[in-house]
């Protein structure tokens, strides 16, 4: 079972935030403080992260499967918990698991928003790959919690020291396996999947070199036009959208949150 912290209000509709890679359920705390006052809020450690199981050798052969599984079965498990259909916020490899959840499991989503999800062209993927010794190296230099604060406040001046912290102990925690791997994203052709989605969904991404989907990828989901799936563009963010601009995006994206959860609430 995978790990997960729960803050906010028992009695408002239910919101699950799943981070990205190396990251954990605490680093959402800034956002996590955003929504408590006026839903439920359950972060979830995915897979290798945080406080939940480690992969083992034979999950370590298709990682993001385990992953998705995992987070299916804790998803199904929570919200039979609270008794509530989840809205769901996930970024980066939390974003491409949110966007198989929303394909494959609809019966489980009742409105999902997707920041810069790892959507993986052929190249992207592959430069995973060939990055794995890089990312390796640096996540063992991050063991030492020092170097990785230090690091995160030269790379991000900008970001609350909460925020940080956060993302500091997102890498002490990460599983190296899954990092030795290069594979942060499903198998499945994203655009594919996209089609597939038949609840609401919104795509939010910028216009940097770090982007993923990015202004391309967000002109390609318009172009798919299934009338499901949403695009917000906010421009001059890095891959961290959120934890760049964080009152823009909250501007754009409360109010789908707010009328996904107006719909839950009304067909209770």
């Amino acid at each position: 079972m995978l790990s997960y912290l729960v803050a906010g209000n028992p009695a408002r509709p239910l919101i699950i935030l799943v981070h990205g890679v190396e990251d954990c359920a605490i680093s959402w705390a800034d956002y996590i403080d955003h929504l408590k006052s006026r839903y439920l809020v359950v972060s979830i450690d995915h897979k290798g992260h945080g406080f939940s199981p480690r992969f083992t050798d034979q999950e370590l052969e298709d990682p993001f499967e385990a992953s998705f599984s995992a987070l299916v079965d804790a998803v199904q498990f929570i919200e039979k918990t609270f008794g509530k259909k989840a809205i769901f916020v996930g970024h980066s490899m939390g974003g491409a698991l949110v966007t198989k959840l929303a394909a494959r499991h609809p019966e489980l989503v009742a409105g999902a928003v997707v920041e810069d999800p790892a959507w993986l062209s052929k190249t992207y993927r592959q430069n995973y790959v060939t990055n794995i010794p890089t990312a390796l190296s640096q996540l063992e230099s991050w063991q030492d919690p020092m170097v990785a604060y230090n690091w995160g406040r030269k790379r991000r001046p900008w970001w609350p020291g909460d925020t940080m912290i956060g993302w500091v102990f997102g890498k002490l925690r990460a599983d190296s396996g899954l990092i030795g791997t290069g594979v942060v994203s499903f198998k499945e052709n994203w655009q594919d999947l996209v089609q597939e989605i038949t609840v609401p969904l919104v795509v939010v991404s910028s216009d940097q070199e770090s982007d993923i989907v990015g202004k391309t990828g967000l002109a390609q989901t318009d172009a798919l036009a299934n009338r499901n799936v949403e695009t917000v563009f906010i421009p001059g963010c890095e891959h961290t959208l959120r934890r760049n601009k964080p009152q823009e995006f909250n501007r754009l994206i409360d109010p789908y949150l707010m009328k996904w959860a107006d719909a839950e609430e009304n067909r209770s």
